[in-house]
């Protein structure tokens, strides 16, 4: 978040923002759980490829856009895992990731109107929320938390679906 917002105003709206945060994480595991199971994604790979996804996302100085490019990045890089290059309807996995990564930025818009809409206009967290430039920062501030939560559940979706794959397996 800001740095120029009092210290008590910022934790406030970093817990009204992590609550919210919660509220939407189940409709966007819906989300990695579909587009898993749409490019069979276990079946291509049984070694997961986020790993890395995770470490470029998490860095320091990552943004939606260099996570984007490192993702499509892998359906060029020879010896990337087979999963980026999965195609299901004339799309492909890398480019179906890149687009709900896109669209969690609608998330971001929505969670941002949730934390506003209880704060009095009088309260300077409102203020705060109003202006064009803060308000910009906290829904990429959002979007890329949102991104990295997303690429973590997809990890833990794939390593899932394999463990399920290969139990099923074992039992036959």
């Amino acid at each position: 978040m800001d740095k120029s917002l009092d210290p008590l105003l910022q934790e406030q709206l970093t817990l009204r923002t992590d609550v919210q945060i919660s509220r939407q994480m189940d409709d966007i595991i819906i989300n990695v759980k579909t587009i898993a199971k749409n490019f069979s994604i276990a079946s291509e790979d049984p070694k997961s490829p986020f790993k890395n996804v995770l470490a470029a996302a998490t860095e320091s100085n990552a943004s939606i856009e260099s996570i984007k490019n490192y993702i499509r990045y892998q359906v060029g890089r020879s010896g990337a895992s087979r999963i980026w290059k999965v195609s299901k309807d004339k799309n492909l996995f890398a480019t179906a990731v890149v687009e709900q990564i896109d669209s969690l930025k609608q998330d971001a818009q929505e969670i941002l109107d949730r934390v506003r809409r209880p704060i009095p206009k009088d309260n300077p967290l409102e203020q705060y929320l109003t202006d064009t430039q803060n308000k910009a920062q906290f829904i990429k501030n959002i979007h890329l938390k949102l991104t990295r939560l997303y690429l973590g559940y997809l990890a833990r979706e794939h390593t899932a679906l394999v463990g399920e794959s290969q139990a099923r397996k074992n039992n036959y």
